[in-house]
């Protein structure tokens, strides 16, 4: 730890979970049948907060009032690892 982190009001972890899914194999073949996955949820620039992190500020051109969206999963806090499908039709 730094001299700048503090431990005060943490906890041994006795009660921590996660929750893990396994990633299917065959996840990218085009036969896959994603539909019991869950929708992307649809983020704006202000609920996100581009504007503290450093990637997108590498390319702020790109990201800031380019019309884009940020999706991710309901919860862009616990949730680390998404997976994404998209169907050309």
């Amino acid at each position: 730890l730094s001299e700048n982190c503090t431990t005060k009001g943490t906890d041994n972890g006795a009660n921590a979970y996660a929750a893990h899914w396994e990633t299917p194999s065959n996840w990218m073949a085009k036969d896959f049948d994603a539909v019991s996955w869950p929708q992307a949820t649809e983020y704006s620039e202000d609920e996100i907060g581009v504007n503290n992190k450093k990637s997108y500020m590498n390319f702020i051109e790109k990201f800031s009032g380019a019309g884009a969206s940020f999706i991710w999963s309901t919860n862009v806090v616990l949730d680390n690892e998404v997976l994404l499908r998209y169907e050309v039709k």
